[in-house]
This record gives structure tokens, C-alpha cells and sequence, in this order.
């Protein structure tokens, strides 16, 4: 549910509790003033919102600035440093830079920016008018679960509590996954490991070879033309003639090597 950080007030400039006597001398005169006197209220609480952002711009920007002299001193101290060390003159031998620790950054992050410290001066005038949770802690006493009473009816660190768990959980199942992996049995590694892997070898296929020539022949096939079978010997005409003339397989006219 979204809350305004800043309201003015009154938002009602004309609506007011009369009396009956002052209707009735100057009923006209008194709305009047009324009215005025909280545009002047208005006014009143528009300039103090108005102080209140400029105090938070002029503390944001203080921030900014002693950030960005802390990294110009930073800067200024590593360009010093960077100056100075010439490679030439200096060698700095290998065991000198194992023996170094590593880096290790000093920056401190913001942490619980949300919680009521840090909460605007705005925002905490509205939770101040807010009321109060009923007294559910002084029945604590009466429990026998050592629990509070008061979280049941509100509790700020639900949603808190709630993250932790999960992220427990997901530790928790990564490390009990890592402890599954180590502590597998080796027998799929031993000697039933390996006559598996040999079975898995032996039954893989023998990719067939590539094969033009058959192909050409089945797609001469498909278009309905007809191919002489294979292990058949051509013979030509002039073969024939010099069979029939005594010259035997390797006639005159046929001067080609038999086929085999």
C-alpha cells in the first residue's frame, strides 16, 4: 500500500466546526475567514515540507561530497605510488609477490536502510500517528511456548526470517548434493564398470560407407530407366565377329581389356 511521505495540511480549507450564534450575525463573513486562515496553515506546512527536502538534498549531497574527497585522496595516493616505482631500477622477485596476502577491500556497505533509524523525519510523524499494537507482550508470562505474543499480531522481521530460511534450505540441499557426489560408490568404476563400457562399444553401429555409385543407381531406378546387373560382361558386336573368327577374347576391333 503506497504511503504520501509528504501531506499538506488542511486539505479542507473551507470545512470547519461553527456555531450556531455566528452563522446566523455573519454566516458569509466567517466562511471567509475561515477559509483564509487555513490557506495561511497551508502555506504554513507547504514551507515546511519545503525545509524538509531541501535538509534531506543538503545532506545527500554532503554525503556525495566526502565520498568523492575520500576517492580523490585514494587517487592521489595511488598516482604517488605509481610515480615512484620504476621497473628498471627494481625488480620484485616472485617468491616477494606469493608472500603478499591479497587484497582485501576496507568498504563497508550500508546495512538495515530501511529500519526505523533511518526512517525520514516525515514518515516517522506518520508511524507516530499510527496506533498502537495491543499489549499481546504482557501475556508472554502466560505461554508456555516461549514465544512472543506480539509477533503473532506484527511482526517487522517475518519477511526477514522467511529469506533466512529458504537460503538455509538451498545450503543445506547444495551441500547434501556435494556429500551424494562424494560419497558414490566406485563399483561403476571397477571391473562391472568396464565390461559395461566394453558392451556399450560393441553394440554402437559401424557407420555404412558412403556409396555413389549405388546411390545414382537407385535414383536411375526411381525414374524408371533400366541398368545392366552387375558382374556382367558387355560384349560388343566386333567381340562377337572375333569369336566367331578364331581370334578368341582379344579380338582385332576389340582392343579393351576383359572386365573382371
Amino acid at each position: 500500500m503506497p504511503l504520501p511521505k509528504r501531506s499538506i495540511e488542511p486539505v479542507h480549507v473551507a470545512r470547519s466546526v461553527y456555531q450556531q450564534d455566528e452563522l446566523q450575525s455573519v454566516e458569509l463573513e466567517t466562511v471567509t475567514n475561515t477559509t483564509l486562515t487555513n490557506i495561511i496553515r497551508q502555506l504554513s506546512s507547504l514551507s515546511k515540507h519545503a525545509e524538509d527536502v531541501f535538509g534531506e538534498l543538503a545532506r545527500d549531497v554532503g554525503n556525495i561530497g566526502d565520498r568523492a574527497n575520500s576517492l580523490q585522496a585514494r587517487i592521489d595516493r595511488l598516482a604517488i605510488k605509481v610515480t615512484q616505482l620504476d621497473s628498471t631500477v627494481e625488480e620484485v622477485p616472485l617468491t616477494d609477490i606469493t608472500r603478499k596476502k591479497a587484497f582485501k577491500s576496507a568498504k563497508v556497505f550500508d546495512q538495515q536502510i530501511f529500519s526505523r533509524a533511518t526512517m525520514p523525519a516525515p514518515m516517522m510523524d506518520t508511524y507516530a500517528q499510527c496506533d498502537k499494537p495491543p499489549p499481546l507482550d504482557k501475556l508472554n508470562v502466560y505461554r508456555d511456548d516461549g514465544k512472543d505474543g506480539l509477533k503473532f499480531y506484527t511482526d517487522p522481521n517475518y519477511f526477514f526470517e522467511l529469506w533466512r530460511q529458504e537460503m538455509l534450505k538451498d545450503t543445506e540441499r547444495v551441500m547434501h548434493d556435494k556429500g551424494k557426489k562424494l560419497n558414490r560408490p566406485r563399483q561403476e568404476g571397477g571391473a562391472g564398470g568396464a565390461a559395461g563400457r566394453g558392451n556399450k562399444k560393441q553394440k554402437t553401429k559401424i557407420r555404412v560407407p558412403h556409396n555413389t555409385r549405388e546411390q545414382q543407381r537407385q535414383r536411375a531406378l526411381v525414374h524408371g530407366e533400366t541398368l545392366m546387373p552387375n558382374n556382367v560382361i558387355y560384349r560388343t558386336p566386333n567381340s562377337m565377329v572375333n569369336e566367331e573368327a578364331g581370334y578368341g577374347n582379344m579380338g582385332v576391333y576389340d582392343t579393351r581389356p576383359p572386365q573382371s
